[in-house]
C-alpha cells in the first residue's frame, strides 16, 4: 500500500531548508574562482561549511575544500603546508579554475602525519590555485596553511635504480604430501646513474621474492610464493649495456651493469630469509635474518598445489612466474615500482615447468591479467610514506587492483577481484564493495596464497559480510592479531560474488592492516549500480514506503548509495532528486 505522500511533506522542506542554511555559512574562498589572494604567511580558518568545488589529482575524494590563489614575484620554490591542521588534509596546486587532476601540477596526502606539503618551482607571474581539501567526503575542519618560498632543490638525479631484465631459468625441486616446490632465475639491472649496494654482508643487498600465478575461467589467482634470495655479491656483467664498473666492485651493482642469480641461486634454502622481516616500502630489514630451521626440498622455496598445476585438472589455464626485487637504496629513492617482472610459465607435468614466452619488464604480476584476458580493468591504488633518506621526497606505496565482470545471461553477474599488494609495508585488511540497497548477492569467495615454512602469519581466510549498502571481506584486525592474514606484499587475494545488479562505474574500498598511515585507499573498480533505480530505492520493483525508509537509512550513514545525483557528496540536494523520482514513479 503506497503512503500518503503528502505525510513527507514538511520532513522533506525541512531537510531542504536545512541544507540551504548550512550553504549559507560557506566560506568566503569556498569557490576555486573565489581564491583568497595569499603572498608568504600563515593563514587560519575552517573547512568544516565549505561545499566541494575540484578533486585533489592524487586523492579523488570529492571533499570539502577552501581555495587560495599566489601570484608568484620570484623564481623559487613555491612550499605550501598544512601541518598542524585539525583533520586529514590533501593539498595540491593548480594551475587554473576549475580544479582538476589534469590541471594539478602538485599534489600530497600525507606529509607531517595526515597533514599535507606540495611544493613547485614557481615561475614569476605566473598564477597559482592552492586547493585545500580532506581525506575523505566529510573530511574537514580548523585549517593552519603555510605559504612560503625556498631555495629549488638541485637538478634532479636518477638514483639508483634496479629492475629485472630476464626471468632466465624455472626449476622444479621436489614434492611432499601434494605441495610440490620451484625457483625461478633472474638477471637485474640497474638503469639509475648511481650504483646499488649490493653488500652481502649487511642490510644493504636486494632479496628477491618469487611467485606463481594461474589465470583460468575469467580468474587471476596466486598459487604460490617463495621465502627471499638474499644478494650477495655482483658480477657487472653487461646484459644492460655498456656496464660502468662501481667503484666498490662486487659489492655494488654498477650503472647500465647486470647482475645474473639462476634458479639454482635463488632456490638455494639456506640464503632464503622470511618476507616477514622486510619492510618492503623502505626495503629495510634486520640482518642477519632469523628464521627457524628447515629441512627437506620444499622448505622456503616457491610451494605450490600440485593439482594447481597438472594440465588435466586446469584445462586451458595460462602460467606466470613473478620476481620482485627489494632494496634499501633503490626503495628510498623511490625507484621501487618497477623491481618486478614477470614470465610465461607451461606445465607438461607439475615436475615440468618451462618457459612459454617472453619477459614482461618492470610490470608486476597482475598485469598478466588484463594482458591476457578481456574486459580486465587495473587500477593502482598508491599512498605516500616519508623516506628514512635525508633530502628525498616521499616513497609511494601501491596496491594493484584488478577486476572483471561477467554477464552470466540469466539476469545475474559475476564480479571478480583480484589484489596485489606491491610494496605496502601497512597492508591490507579488508575490502569494501559498495552495492544498492535490496541487491541479491550469491557464491561469495575468497582465495589466498598460504605463507609456509615457519612465517608467523595466520592462513585463515578471510570473512565475508552483506550489508544493506555493501559487502566487506576483511581479517582480523591489528589490535585482535598482528599476525593475522593481511594482505601483505607480494601477495595476491581475490574476492568474488554474483549479483542481480548489472555493474556500472563504481568506487571501492581497501583498508589497510597496520596503524599509521591512511586508514583505507578507494579508488575506481566496475561495481554493482548504485543508481539503477532511483525511485525504486530497494529494488523490490515497487514504489512505496519502504524505499523512503531505506533510502533515509542510507542517507543518514552517509554511504554511497545515497548520492543519487552522483555528484561525490551525500546531502539536501539528494533526498531531492531521490522524492521526485519516487513520487513520478519512476527510476530518475
Amino acid at each position: 500500500m503506497r503512503l500518503n505522500r503528502s505525510i513527507h511533506r514538511v520532513s522533506i522542506l525541512a531537510l531542504l531548508a536545512a541544507a540551504s542554511a548550512a550553504a549559507y555559512a560557506q566560506p568566503a574562498n569556498n569557490a576555486c574562482s573565489a581564491a583568497t589572494v595569499v603572498g608568504p604567511g600563515v593563514y587560519t580558518g575552517s573547512t568544516s561549511t565549505a561545499t566541494n568545488d575540484g578533486i585533489a589529482g592524487c586523492i579523488g575524494s570529492a571533499s570539502k575544500d577552501v581555495w587560495f590563489k599566489v601570484v608568484a614575484d620570484r623564481d623559487l620554490q613555491l612550499v605550501v603546508t598544512a601541518c598542524g591542521s585539525a583533520f586529514d588534509t590533501v593539498l595540491s596546486i593548480h594551475t587554473g579554475c576549475p580544479g582538476t587532476a589534469s590541471n594539478a601540477i602538485a599534489c600530497n596526502d600525507d606529509s607531517c602525519g595526515l597533514q599535507s606539503q606540495v611544493s613547485v618551482t614557481a615561475v614569476t607571474g605566473q598564477e597559482y590555485y592552492i586547493r585545500l581539501g580532506g581525506y575523505g567526503v566529510n573530511d574537514g575542519g580548523n585549517f593552519t596553511l603555510n605559504v612560503s618560498y625556498a631555495e629549488p632543490p638541485p637538478p634532479p638525479t636518477l638514483g639508483p635504480d634496479v629492475w629485472i631484465e630476464d626471468l632466465t631459468d624455472v626449476a622444479y625441486y621436489a614434492t611432499l604430501n601434494g605441495i610440490s616446490s620451484y625457483a625461478v632465475g633472474t638477471d637485474a639491472c640497474n638503469q639509475g646513474d648511481t650504483p646499488v649496494e649490493w653488500q652481502a654482508d649487511n642490510n644493504r643487498h636486494p632479496v628477491i621474492a618469487q611467485n606463481l600465478f594461474r589465470l583460468a575461467n575469467g580468474r587471476f589467482e596466486q598459487l604460490g610464493q617463495s621465502w627471499l634470495k638474499h644478494g650477495f655479491a655482483s658480477t657487472n656483467s653487461g646484459a644492460c649495456g655498456t656496464c660502468v664498473r662501481p667503484p666498490n666492485g662486487g659489492a655494488q651493482l654498477g650503472v647500465n651493469c647486470s647482475d645474473a642469480y639462476g634458479a639454482g641461486l635463488n632456490g638455494s634454502q639456506g640464503n632464503l630469509g622470511p618476507r616477514s622481516q622486510v619492510n618492503v616500502t623502505t626495503g629495510v630489514y634486520p640482518y642477519p635474518y632469523t628464521a627457524p630451521a628447515f629441512s627437506g626440498e620444499i622448505m622456503r622455496r616457491i610451494q605450490v598445489r600440485s593439482t594447481d598445476v597438472a594440465p588435466a585438472s586446469n584445462p586451458g589455464a595460462l602460467y606466470f612466474a613473478e620476481c620482485h626485487y627489494v632494496t634499501q637504496d633503490d626503495a628510498q629513492w623511490n625507484n621501487g615500482l618497477n623491481n618486478a617482472s614477470y614470465k610465461r610459465v607451461s606445465f607438461a607435468t607439475p615436475t615440468a615447468p618451462a618457459w612459454a614466452g617472453a619477459t614482461q619488464r618492470q610490470h608486476a604480476g597482475i598485469e598478466a591479467w588484463p594482458a591476457n584476458d578481456t574486459g580486465v580493468t587495473l587500477t593502482p591504488f598508491d599512498y605516500s610514506v616519508a623516506s628514512p633518506l635525508p633530502g628525498r621526497g616521499p616513497i609511494t606505496a601501491r596496491f594493484w587492483v584488478g577486476a572483471k565482470t561477467t554477464d552470466n545471461g540469466n539476469g545475474t553477474w559475476t564480479y571478480e577481484y583480484a589484489i596485489e599488494n606491491f610494496n605496502s609495508d601497512h597492508a591490507g585488511g579488508s575490502f569494501y564493495v559498495p552495492l544498492p540497497a535490496g541487491a541479491h548477492l550469491t557464491n561469495i569467495g575468497f582465495h589466498d596464497v598460504d605463507s609456509h615454512s615457519g612465517e608467523p602469519y595466520d592462513n585463515t581466510d578471510w570473512t565475508s559480510e552483506v550489508t544493506p549498502f555493501g559487502i566487506t571481506f576483511k581479517t582480523l584486525t591489528y589490535a585482535q592479531n598482528q599476525n593475522a592474514n593481511a594482505l601483505r606484499w607480494g601477495t595476491l587475494y581475490n574476492f568474488r560474488f554474483t549479483a542481480d545488479v548489472a555493474p556500472a562505474a563504481g568506487n571501492v574500498s581497501l583498508g589497510l592492516f597496520k596503524p599509521g598511515g591512511p586508514i583505507a585507499l578507494n579508488g575506481p573498480a566496475p561495481a554493482p549500480a548504485l543508481r539503477a533505480c532511483v525511485g525504486d530505492f530497494n529494488h523490490d520493483g515497487g514504489w512505496d514506503g519502504a524505499d523512503i525508509g531505506t533510502f533515509f537509512q542510507a542517507w543518514e550513514a552517509g554511504v554511497e548509495a545515497a548520492d543519487t545525483n552522483g555528484d561525490g557528496s551525500v546531502d539536501g540536494a539528494d533526498a531531492e532528486v531521490f522524492f521526485i523520482a519516487w513520487e513520478g514513479g519512476r527510476c530518475n
